[in-house]
């Protein structure tokens, strides 16, 4: 065997080994994206369920009808500048130093001071 064939055969090696390990790197993105996903349908689940038993009590206390729910989330969204039927939550401030604090997080990401308006909608 010739230096050339000695040169390509550890050419052809070198890429084969780079095509397993891309490879081996896309079945780990797509892996960490189904876990993603999952996460995203569990928290879904975990609102629909805190948004059924709201609307549960709300009926069975308060006497509201479907109408009136109908009639309140056109109103929310219409309030919101955007009627695209979606939620927009207003920008939380830290008490202590004015940073604004990411939903869902239960601090201040710059001075870990409690986040305010930490509530069961934030927890989901």
């Amino acid at each position: 065997m010739g230096l050339w064939d000695m040169h390509q055969q550890m050419s052809l090696r070198h890429l084969r080994a780079g095509q397993a390990s891309a490879e081996s790197a896309q079945r780990g993105r797509h892996e960490a994206m189904r876990d993603d996903v999952e996460a995203l349908e569990d928290r879904m689940e975990r609102l629909l369920l805190l948004t059924d038993a709201l609307w549960d009590l709300a009926s069975e206390r308060l006497g509201l009808t479907d109408e009136d729910l109908a009639a309140r989330v056109a109103a929310l969204d219409e309030a919101s500048g955007a009627p695209d039927g979606r939620r927009h939550r207003a920008l939380r401030r830290c008490g202590a130093c004015d940073a604004a604090v990411p939903h869902g997080r239960p601090s201040c990401v710059f001075c870990g001071a409690d986040a305010p308006g930490v509530g069961p909608f934030d927890r989901v």
